[in-house]
């Protein structure tokens, strides 16, 4: 007997239903094979259905009416593309493509909150961080 296409997301679900009474509100889905936008509409528990692809809602960091997705916290796997935030004199911050090395570099950006699995991610925590540097937050 092979398990459901899903069993491993369920217990996750099953974590954020025992510390909150709309765990619904923590999941997004969409259609499974498609490249769409992951839809946040979830208005009860999900089916589960096997032809729906599921994931819990990527964390985000709110500064004033700002938010960017959360860094990451954990270190990926060697060789894995990743965006961190870099400062220069005329752009202000920006996102840099790297690849992970495993190195003092690497280390001291995890460390510092900077790393993203994707270009606009970090673009996003740029922008607020530029926001704050000119003045724009409240």
């Amino acid at each position: 007997m092979t398990a459901h296409k899903h069993a491993a997301l369920m217990l996750q679900y099953a974590q954020d239903a025992a510390e909150t009474d709309k765990p619904w509100e923590r999941w997004e889905y969409k259609i499974y094979g498609r490249d769409g936008e992951w839809l946040s509409v979830l208005n009860t528990h999900p089916d589960w259905n096997v032809n729906f692809d599921y994931r819990r809602k990527p964390q985000v960091i709110r500064v004033g009416r700002y938010e960017f997705p959360k860094p990451l916290t954990k270190a990926p796997e060697k060789g894995t593309v990743y965006w961190t935030i870099e400062l220069s004199r005329w752009l202000g911050f920006y996102a840099e493509r790297y690849e992970w090395l495993q190195n003092g570099e690497d280390e001291s950006c995890i460390r510092q909150g900077l790393i993203h699995l994707t270009e606009d991610a970090a673009q996003a925590h740029a922008d607020v961080l530029n926001a704050i540097c000119r003045g724009d937050i409240d």
